[in-house]
């Protein structure tokens, strides 16, 4: 019952946040964007740890501590930037979601389309994460996209309308293989979000270190002839992006190196989402643990500080 008072009250304040943002004039809700970012940056020491360690990790002592800072509170405002999108997508018109992005490499998805080939996009919580999976589902036709459901329920139930009226289908994690062959079956393209640790994943090298990651785009690839197609949404500024299109991977053509082609191929897309980090390092989330299964006693602070 208290947890259940507790999930109300933080959906009444996500509302009263959401009236403040809607009301608020673009440039005033910019600079509090802003501000909230500079607060998360300077207070918040467990995520603030957590991304530090990410950092360590990919770039060791190869960038100062200044440009690890800095690529750090972009990420936190490109993370509160994420939040207004949300926020407004839900009470936009189609054609102004769409307006806020250009896109690169359209020709990509259009040539998939007209070949009829089963898609699957590929992408992460990077740049304009809100905008990429919406503007694809609104411009290309309708999405299933897994998703972990979130812990307060009424926000979920929020975040599930707000998807729906965007032409996605939100499909839960643990049923999420039954869905995506439901959706293949209907005609829909699947969309997956892959740069997060994965309890039950599969062990594969994330910038030459150990990390576990989803098989799911692989096997489903695979069993279909599927084409993948990775999509990152580059943020220029407060609401303007570019929506970048990478070459999709043709699953009935790639010529694998080894036998264990489920392996080989989530390399493949892993590599994928490195190369565009490193293209523009602060707009990829660093504040979650990527590399948990592997270095999880560098995530506790008083092991990592000794």
């Amino acid at each position: 019952m208290k947890r259940k008072i507790k999930d109300y009250y933080r959906y009444i304040l996500y509302n009263i946040f959401k009236f403040i943002i809607l009301i608020t004039p673009k440039f005033i809700a910019k600079q509090i964007l802003i501000f909230i970012a500079y607060l998360a940056n300077r207070f918040n020491k467990e995520h603030l740890h957590i991304a530090n360690v990410n950092l360590d990790l990919v770039y060791g002592d190869s960038i100062s501590k200044e440009k690890k800072d800095e690529i750090i509170f972009t990420s936190y405002k490109s993370l509160l930037f994420n939040l207004y999108e949300f926020v407004e997508n839900q009470h936009i018109s189609k054609e102004k979601l769409i307006s806020k992005a250009k896109i690169e490499n359209e020709e990509v998805i259009l040539n998939a389309i007209k070949d009829n080939r089963k898609i699957i996009y590929i992408t992460a919580h990077y740049g304009g994460w809100e905008i990429a999976l919406p503007y694809v589902a609104l411009k290309y036709g309708k999405l299933a996209v897994v998703n972990r459901k979130m812990d307060n329920p009424y926000i979920n139930d929020m975040y599930e309308r707000a998807r729906d009226r965007n032409n996605i289908t939100m499909l839960e994690k643990k049923s999420a293989a039954k869905g995506m062959l439901k959706a293949f079956k209907e005609k829909k393209a699947v969309a997956l979000v892959i740069d997060q640790h994965m309890k039950n994943g599969i062990e594969i090298q994330f910038f030459d270190k150990k990390v576990m990651a989803t098989d799911a785009t692989a096997r489903l690839g695979l069993k279909f002839d599927a084409v993948i197609i990775p999509i990152f949404c580059v943020m220029n500024d407060f609401r303007d992006y570019t929506l970048k299109v990478g070459d999709m991977i043709d699953c009935k053509n790639i010529n694998f190196k080894t036998e264990d082609h489920i392996k080989e191929l989530t390399q493949m897309q892993s590599d994928l989402i490195e190369k565009q980090i490193l293209e523009y390092p602060h707009l990829w989330f660093w504040q979650h643990k990527r590399w948990k299964k592997y270095y999880k006693n560098l995530y506790d602070r008083n092991k990592y500080e000794q």
